[in-house]
């Protein structure tokens, strides 16, 4: 069978064959996790290190991760193709273990230290999740 390319994750081109669904829909969802970790690590080093936003997000981020590993360990991948996504779910999940995660702190923006506007980036990083297709799209033959 014909192989794309559908993406890279951690440096890594990801191939798949023509009609794999099911590495397509883990590959797209470690493509938009690995632009949300980016995000939450540049905010880390900004106002949101010492807020609650933050911490918050990549609570939900590490429980997502989890859920997702979850379903892949569950799922009829081949096991080469298998571990080779979940070892980029750990490498995520380690990442993310790395940010802030004590919520207990103050809301830098409920402390008026925070003026960007209306929107919190720590917020809205994690629904750069939803932008990524539930369904797994048509493969197309990238080959000329």
């Amino acid at each position: 069978m014909a192989k794309a390319r559908c993406g890279r994750i951690i440096g890594e081109d990801i191939y798949i064959e023509e009609g794999d669904t099911a590495t397509l829909y883990f590959s797209n969802q470690l493509r938009a996790y690995q632009v949300v970790l980016a995000a939450l690590k540049a905010l880390d080093q900004d106002i949101c290190h010492d807020g609650c936003s933050l911490p918050s997000t990549v609570n939900k981020v590490i429980k997502r991760l989890g859920k997702l590993k979850d379903d892949l360990e569950a799922s009829s991948l081949a096991a080469e193709k298998k571990k080779s996504l979940l070892s980029k779910i750990v490498n995520f999940l380690a990442d993310a273990n790395r940010l802030p995660q004590d919520t207990s702190q103050t809301c830098r923006k409920a402390a008026g230290e925070c003026i960007i506007g209306p929107g919190c980036f720590a917020t809205e990083a994690l629904k750069l999740i939803d932008i990524i297709e539930s369904k797994t799209p048509k493969i197309y033959n990238t080959k000329r």
